[in-house]
This record gives structure tokens, sequence and C-alpha cells, in this order.
């Protein structure tokens, strides 16, 4: 792991793992960090369970806020009903298990924002939407990409064949990328708050069974989530690719590589 990551995990443990067990009792843990910076939300559990969860299996949890630069922690709600938080400006959105997204003002009121809401929130810079996966009507997963302003107002911008999901969307609001694996092989993909035509940027030309027997050399990994996900500027984004691992991607040119870093 590029050393700077690893010291940013260190001291958020550091930092949240007391407050969890001050707040939620000794047993409780935290287990999913959502989003950087100012504002980071903690997914919380009320234990570790005692069987491992099955792949489809989400654990619902109480929500508690990290503010990285100043190590604040404080809880945003006790009850464990919840698989994202984001924040959304000064605003905050909770996604519950049934999909319901609901958007918690500073004054503490909250109101329906969407519904069939997947997962996968990823805010504007302005805080005036944001994007997310959206679960279709249909049997099956299939899933597209919307972008959810705050008025609740939904607009698919990304549903071919199969799953579009983790979507990401660019400083100055108008570049979402996201992926897809419409192609057989999961693969980053672009297109704009418009709704242009999705353009592949990785993997172009890979099939699954060229994945057989190890990836080749010029496979980019999709990323493990959108909450982990971090735009160096409009063009290049940086994302946990898993193991550790973060890459960086130009979301003009489809060039990745691994972000290995350095000591800072």
């Amino acid at each position: 792991m590029n050393p700077s990551d690893l010291r940013r995990v260190e001291k958020a443990r550091e930092r949240i793992i007391p407050v969890v067990e001050k707040e939620f009792g000794p047993k409780a843990r935290f287990v999913q960090i959502f989003g950087h910076g100012r504002n980071m939300m903690v997914g919380v559990i009320a234990e570790i369970p005692e069987q491992p969860l099955a792949t489809d299996d989400v654990p619902l949890l109480a929500i508690a806020q990290y503010d990285e630069p100043t190590g604040t922690v404080r809880v945003v709600d006790r009850e464990f009903k919840y698989r994202e938080a984001r924040s959304v400006g000064q605003n905050v959105a909770l996604l519950d298990g049934q999909g319901n997204l609901r958007l918690r003002e500073p004054n503490g009121r909250e109101r329906l924002l969407a519904q069939k809401v997947g997962g996968d929130l990823f805010p504007t810079a302005k805080g005036d939407a944001l994007v997310a996966t959206l679960v279709g009507d249909g049997e099956g997963h299939e899933t597209s990409v919307g972008l959810i302003d705050m008025k609740g107002r939904v607009k698919v911008l990304a549903d071919g064949p199969g799953i579009d999901a983790t979507p990401t969307i660019s400083p100055d609001g108008k570049t979402v990328v996201f992926v897809s694996g419409r192609t057989s092989v999961a693969s980053f993909f672009v297109t704009t708050v418009e709704g242009a035509q999705p353009k592949q940027l990785t993997n172009v030309g890979l099939e699954n069974w060229s994945l057989f027997g190890g990836a080749p050399a010029s496979f980019v990994p999709p990323p493990v989530s959108s909450h982990h996900m971090e735009w160096e500027n409009e063009d290049v984004l940086r994302y946990n690719a898993g193991g550790g691992e973060f890459w960086k991607l130009n979301v003009r040119t489809g060039q990745a590589a691994p972000d290995l870093g350095g000591e800072k």
C-alpha cells in the first residue's frame, strides 16, 4: 500500500475505534468508510456475526461521521438499519436496507429522496446531487447508473445489458465514470450528466475468456467500491483496486496505472 494511504488508514482506526466502542458498546465494530476527507461517513455493526455473511448479504449499519482533517467523530444515527451514507453538501444521504434513499437536513428534518436505489452513492462537489446505482424493476441483477438531485428527480445516465454500477462524478459536475460488465469484463466507461453514449475507457478488446489463467498485462482492475474514489482533478480519478492497491485513471485517455506513491 502507498505509505501515505497506510498512514491515513491507521490514523482513522485510532480515532474511530474508541468512539465506536464508547457509543455503541464493546462488541460494536466499524466495518465501512464512505467517502474521504471532511465529513467522511462510517458504518458500524452491533457485533461481528458468528457465521460469515453470504455473498449477497449486506449488514445493516448504524452511522457515524468522521472528520478526517480534525479527527473528530460524532454519531449520526444509532439504529442499525442502513446500507450506506454520504455527506451531500450540508445534508446527509442515508440508504436503508429496502433501497429507500433519504436526505437528512442539518435541522434534523428528513425526507424521502428516491427509491429502488442499490447503493454506490457519490455526491457532486457542490452538494446539489449525487450519482448512484439503481435497481431495475425486472428479475435478475440488472442495474443502471443514475443522477439524483436534491428535489428527488432521478435521471438514468447509463443502462446497458447486465450491470452498470459504481459511479462517480468529476469535481466540475460534468463527467460520470462507472463500471460496466456489458463487454463480459468489468471495465470503466465514461458518460456525461446529459447522458451521452457511454464510451469504454479500459480493457478495450478484452473478453472474459482472456482472463483465464491470469489477467493480461493490459488489464485494468475495477474499483472495490465508489466509496474509495478520489478525484485529483477533472481528468484523473484515483481509486482502490483491492488488496491495498490504489490506481490512477485518466478519464479522458483511459490510461491507468498503479499509484505506488512514496513517503510523504
